[in-house]
Order: C-alpha cells, then sequence, then structure tokens
C-alpha cells in the first residue's frame, strides 16, 4: 500500500484598507503575502506503524515536538459523536479538556496550537476515515502571533491537510476543484469561529484564495481578484506588542459613546476601500505606465486617508506614525495593517520608486529600530504538493 506524504503551504496576509471597519459589516481590503507557513505531512510505513503506534508533531517555531499514541487519540475521539446539527462547541470544550493530558507545563502558543490541531483533525475527518499514525511537521516564514494571518493560516493548513489525506484515502481525483476550496475556506472559518469567538473571515478567506480580496461579512462579499495585479511593499514591524482584543474593544467604546461622531469615520473607510479595490482591479490590464502610476497615486492617497482615520479612532501608536511619517518624507505612504496599537506598518512601493528610495527609508527605519522585510503581495493561496 502507498504510504501518503505531501505538503501544503498556506500564505500570510496584510489588510490593505477596513480594518475596524470589517468588524462593523463594512467593507475591507486584504491581500495573501509572499512569506508562507509549510506543513510538511507523512503518514509512517506500515514496519514502522506497526511497532510505533503514534502521531508525531513537530512546530519548531514554538518549540513543540510531541508524540502521542494512536489509541489515546482513538479514545478522545470516540468521545465526539456525531449528530445533526454538529455541536462544535462540544468538541472544542472535549479538545481543551484532552490536551493537558498529553503534555505538561506548555506554554499558551502551544497548547492553543494543539487545540487546533486536534480540533481541526477531529472537525474535518469525523466519522471518515480509520485513523492511522502519522507525522507532521509545520515551519513560518512570518512571525506568529503578529497581526499577519498566522493563525488562520495555521488552520488552513491543517483543515487542507485533514482534507486531502480524507480524499487520497479515498482515491479521489487530487487536484483542488473550486468546490474544494470554498469548503476548505468554510471549515477554517468554523474553525476560527469556534476557537477565536467571531472573527470576520478575512484572514481565512485570504489565506485559503490567495490574490487581493475583497470581503464584507454582512451581507456576504469574498471577492478574490482573477488576477491580482503583485504590489511590492515594505512591511515594517513596530516590534511594539499589541492586543487585537482590546483595540477592537476600545473601536466599539468610542462607536458607542459617541456614534455621531464615529460612525461616520467607520463608513469613510467603507468608501476607501471600495476606492481602493476598484483602483486596484485595473491595474494588471494596463500596458501605459502614467496610467499605471495614476492609480498608485490614488492608491497613496486612500492609504494615507485610511491612515488618518484609523489615528482618530485611536488605534495608531507613536511608532506607526512614525514609520508613516518616515515614508511621507520619501514620497510614499504608509498604514497600520491588522488592529494597530503597535504591530505591523506596511509601505506601498510604486513601480517608479527608486532603489536608491528604498535603500534609504529601509535604512531609517531599521535605525529607528524597526525590522523591514521587503514583501509582495497578491500571490497563491493554500497550495498542495505531493512529496
Amino acid at each position: 500500500m502507498r504510504i501518503h506524504q505531501f505538503k501544503v503551504s498556506a500564505p500570510g496576509k496584510v489588510i490593505l484598507f477596513g480594518e475596524h471597519a470589517v468588524v462593523y459589516n463594512k467593507l475591507a481590503v486584504a491581500a495573501s503575502l509572499d512569506q508562507r507557513m509549510t506543513l510538511e505531512f507523512a503518514e509512517l510505513p506500515d514496519e514502522v506503524a506497526e511497532s510505533r503506534q503514534m502521531v508525531e508533531i513537530s512546530l519548531p517555531n514554538i518549540d513543540l515536538y510531541l508524540s502521542v499514541h494512536i489509541k489515546k487519540i482513538k479514545d478522545f475521539i470516540s468521545l465526539d459523536q456525531y449528530h445533526e446539527p454538529y455541536d462544535y462547541d462540544n468538541l472544542y470544550r472535549l479538545v481543551r479538556e484532552f490536551v493537558p493530558t498529553i503534555i505538561n507545563r506548555a506554554t499558551t502558543e502551544q497548547i492553543q496550537s494543539l487545540e487546533a490541531f486536534f480540533f481541526t483533525m477531529v472537525f474535518v475527518n469525523r466519522n471518515r476515515t480509520v485513523l492511522k499514525p502519522f507525522r507532521v511537521h509545520l515551519d513560518t516564514e512570518f512571525p506568529i502571533g503578529s497581526g499577519l494571518g498566522s493563525s488562520a493560516s495555521f488552520v488552513v493548513c491543517f483543515v487542507t491537510c485533514f482534507y486531502y489525506w480524507w480524499k487520497l484515502r479515498k482515491g479521489e481525483a487530487r487536484k483542488f476543484i473550486p468546490y474544494d476550496l470554498r469548503h476548505i475556506a468554510d471549515m477554517s472559518q468554523m474553525c476560527e469561529k469556534v476557537m477565536h469567538g467571531n472573527p470576520s473571515g478575512i484572514d481565512t478567506s485570504v489565506c485559503t484564495f490567495g490574490s487581493i480580496v475583497k470581503f464584507r461579512s454582512n451581507p456576504y462579499i469574498m471577492e478574490p481578484m482573477a488576477k491580482a495585479p503583485k504590489l511590492k511593499i515594505l512591511l515594517v514591524d513596530t516590534q511594539v506588542q499589541r492586543s487585537t482584543k482590546t483595540m477592537v474593544q476600545k473601536v466599539k467604546e468610542l462607536q458607542a459613546k459617541h456614534p455621531t461622531i464615529y460612525e461616520p469615520f467607520i463608513a469613510s473607510i467603507d468608501g476607501i476601500s471600495d476606492a481602493a479595490f476598484q483602483a486596484l482591479v485595473p491595474i494588471f490590464r494596463l500596458s501605459d505606465n502614467c496610467e499605471i502610476l495614476l492609480k498608485y497615486k490614488e492608491l497613496m492617497k486612500l492609504i494615507n486617508m485610511n491612515q488618518n482615520i484609523l489615528s482618530m479612532l485611536e488605534v495608531s501608536h507613536p511608532a506607526l506614525d512614525k514609520i508613516c511619517d518616515e515614508a511621507q518624507k520619501h514620497g510614499l505612504a504608509a498604514k497600520l495593517t491588522g488592529a494597530g496599537g503597535g504591530g505591523h506598518a506596511y509601505v506601498l512601493i510604486p513601480p517608479d520608486t527608486s532603489d536608491e528610495t528604498i535603500s534609504n527609508l529601509s535604512q531609517k527605519l531599521t535605525a529607528e529600530g524597526f525590522k523591514v522585510t521587503p514583501a509582495e503581495l497578491g500571490g497563491n493561496g493554500v497550495r498542495v504538493e505531493d512529496v
């Protein structure tokens, strides 16, 4: 019998426009990052599996290496009784009770990663396959917990892994069709929702489909560009820790206290996101450099407008303000990406930007203590490769 081995990878994400407004059912625009999370999966050969009935988990980025006996996992799975409608919250409760029984003195990141691993494994494969020993190894090119979609990328990788494994063992066609991707996105979003409250869905959509995505949660819009322009940016890490929950709560309190002041800000961000997406759509089709640069100038104006509103919503930070100021001094535009209060900013790099300008800005930001990484946006979503 053939041993199934394959790799799954999913990108990180950068929110270009619409942070915070997306929570209030407004538009947001996000793009896949050219830095990826990669999961390697391998069934253990029969001669090994017979003597070593284990599931082996390796997550070096969080210093997690764990082997769990297959019987222990099967006993746990048997507790989850499948019925309609499926009780996702009960499964998560069982997972949270199970994880402490297999690891001692674990960090918060390790606990949360194991919870996500076992939740997705049971959720995707419930009543589908007979579990057998396997090995997974996951690595990432972008930092975990930095506002670049690591949680969604992690879940998308594991949902795709277990879904693809199930299809292989059924002997089904290997190449994903649009239905498969939609199914992966839906399952990933459900996992995120159960484990993390009520995320908008933009992160799992971008990590699944890639490209540049226009998104709204209600009424639902999820529109990836068929052919997205490859946007060059500088991704700037402020090195300032922030809490997404705290930032979202801050905006909620401001909006509740002064609705006539803050609701127009949220509405303006909605309009900015829509205008930005409309400016982005034709860029890949344009052949005239002057027309392309005009679109970039429009995007830069929208970036500055969005950042100014986010500052008025009190989710910026002195470090983010400094990045934006330095970008403007170099003739460029920058804004925060994600929840704000620290985390990352991005600087849009139009195609006529000189190497000298990029170098000077990078050196200046680095001298201020920021970490600067050149990056490209708008690439592939989740991918599977046989080994």
